[in-house]
C-alpha cells in the first residue's frame, strides 16, 4: 500500500518577474519578485516615464523566498506581467 500525503493548498501561483536594475528602484542588480500587488491606481510620473508601486516577495538565486519587498517598477515592464491564470495584461 502506498503512503499518500496531501500537501497544503498554497493558493494560486504568483507571477515572478525578473527586473534589471534600471527597471526598478530602490535597489541594485537584478531582482526576482513574486508579485503580490500592483498599485495601478497610483502611478508615479517622472518626465515621460510612468512607474508603479509593486509589492511582492523577493526570490533569491536559489529559488527561496527572501522576504517582503516593495519597489517602484517602470510601467513598460508591467505590460508583460501575467496574472495567476497565465493570461497577460
Amino acid at each position: 500500500m502506498r503512503n499518500w500525503r496531501m500537501l497544503p493548498n498554497q493558493g494560486p501561483r504568483r507571477p515572478v518577474m525578473t527586473l534589471a536594475e534600471p527597471d526598478y528602484r530602490p535597489g541594485s542588480g537584478p531582482l526576482r519578485l513574486a508579485v503580490l500587488h500592483v498599485r495601478r491606481n497610483r502611478p508615479h510620473r517622472e518626465g515621460a516615464e510612468v512607474w508603479y508601486e509593486v509589492e511582492g516577495i523577493e526570490i533569491g538565486d536559489d529559488g527561496r523566498e527572501r522576504g517582503s519587498r516593495a519597489v517602484l517598477v517602470r510601467g513598460s515592464r508591467l505590460h508583460a506581467l501575467p496574472d495567476n491564470t497565465g493570461h497577460h495584461h
